[in-house]
């Protein structure tokens, strides 16, 4: 019974001591090497990144890769107040505008050389459009020029054969009919004669 008696009371005073050591402990002052704050937030892409990662060319995104996100224990060892917080957010956000300028800039470079090239190509197919309207309307003046020369070399034939046809029209009225007149007279006198038929009937 003593023996029980004695390990009981030890006991006791092992838990009292243990008590009073952890209400010390409570209400003593932190270590000053010991971090205030401890923040470990993992790096989300905001909506404008995404939008400038799904809007920009593979290869402005290869020449201007954006900055890696720190890793979390780099994030753990670096935001101890609110202002290292801040620090770090102002820094992302000059990266990332940063990031999104060189976006914008190769893309308005691709877009101006894109222009340049379809300027060209506009420039070179007006051109040889402008070449084959001249040469058509170059064989059309050739064909116009040759219609307009048989047309007045048919007129002038046409005119020709008309003058003949009247020259010829106007000698045979004018001299064969009245010579072919004047022989069947002849012959119609002879025949007459030969039978002896008096000129007036009896």
């Amino acid at each position: 019974m003593r023996k029980r008696a004695a390990s009981a009371s030890a006991a006791a005073k092992s838990v009292a001591k243990g008590k009073s050591k952890g209400h010390d402990a409570f209400f003593t002052s932190p270590d000053p090497s010991s971090k205030p704050y401890h923040f470990d937030l993992p790096s989300f892409p905001t909506a404008t990144a995404a939008s400038c990662s799904l809007n920009t060319t593979p290869a402005s995104y290869l020449r201007h890769p954006p900055s890696p996100p720190p890793s979390a224990k780099a994030m753990t060892t670096t935001l101890a107040t609110i202002s290292d917080l801040k620090a770090l957010a102002s820094s992302r956000t000059d990266s990332l505008k940063r990031h999104l300028d060189l976006c914008h800039s190769d893309i308005l470079k691709d877009f101006d050389a894109s222009n340049t090239r379809l300027s060209k190509r506009f420039k070179i197919q007006t051109k040889a459009c402008l070449q084959l309207t001249e040469e058509a309307e170059k064989d059309y003046k050739k064909i116009a020029d040759r219609i307009s020369e048989h047309t007045e070399i048919i007129k002038a034939s046409y005119a020709e054969v008309i003058s003949e046809a009247h020259s010829t029209a106007s000698r045979v009225c004018k001299v064969s009919i009245p010579e072919l007149i004047q022989s069947m007279e002849k012959a119609i006198e002879g025949l007459r004669n030969r039978y002896k038929i008096p000129a007036t009937p009896i």
